[in-house]
């Protein structure tokens, strides 16, 4: 796993590209990056370590029985999140339109969505590598060399973060910039 801040620091930077180039409002791109943030620390709840572990508590307790790095770093379990983001986006009692009239809460779903994703695929580039397809293929898919290849808490691992905070700024920068008041 890379380490929490790195996750949070690397999904948000691909994420405020994203809604630069989509010149969303401020609203809309709060509640994404809420969702990505949320989303890009779930797949580690299966380590007892982790803040997000704690936070949901006995919750999480299944999720610990099986390993670092197996259901929770799985395809499946990126699918079930999408499921679980469509179902809610289309009840109207979820998808705050019975009550509010406001479909934000659609955004904030398929944010966790995508940060879950883009979590394991963050993970997938360490040299520990996921289980893209666990229990099916229980074979760790990695390459032990390459540019992308780093180690946890390795020096690219902070080299990833260093750039990563550095797109964040760039990215407040040029959206503050074209922001239309």
């Amino acid at each position: 796993m890379a380490l929490r801040r790195t996750h949070i620091a690397l999904s948000e930077a691909i994420t405020l590209g994203f809604i630069n180039i989509e010149h969303q409002s401020l609203l809309i791109s709060g509640t994404e990056i809420i969702g990505i943030w949320i989303g890009a620390q779930l797949p580690d709840i299966d380590q007892k370590q982790t803040k997000i572990n704690k936070k949901v508590g006995l919750a999480a307790k299944p999720m610990t029985w099986w390993g670092h790095r197996t259901w929770s770093h799985t395809i499946w379990i990126i699918a079930l999140l999408f499921f679980i983001s469509y179902y809610l986006s289309n009840n109207d009692y979820f998808n705050g339109q019975l009550l509010f009239d406001n479909p934000l809460l659609k955004l904030l779903y398929y944010g966790v969505s995508f940060g879950a994703l883009l979590h394991i695929i963050e993970d997938s580039f360490s040299i520990e590598g996921v289980r893209w397809f666990y229990p099916f293929d229980k074979n760790v898919n990695v390459r032990k060399k390459g540019f992308f290849r780093y180690k946890v808490g390795g020096k690219k691992e902070n080299l990833i973060l260093f750039i990563s905070i550095l797109i964040i700024i760039f990215n407040l920068i040029i959206y503050v910039i074209s922001f239309n008041y």
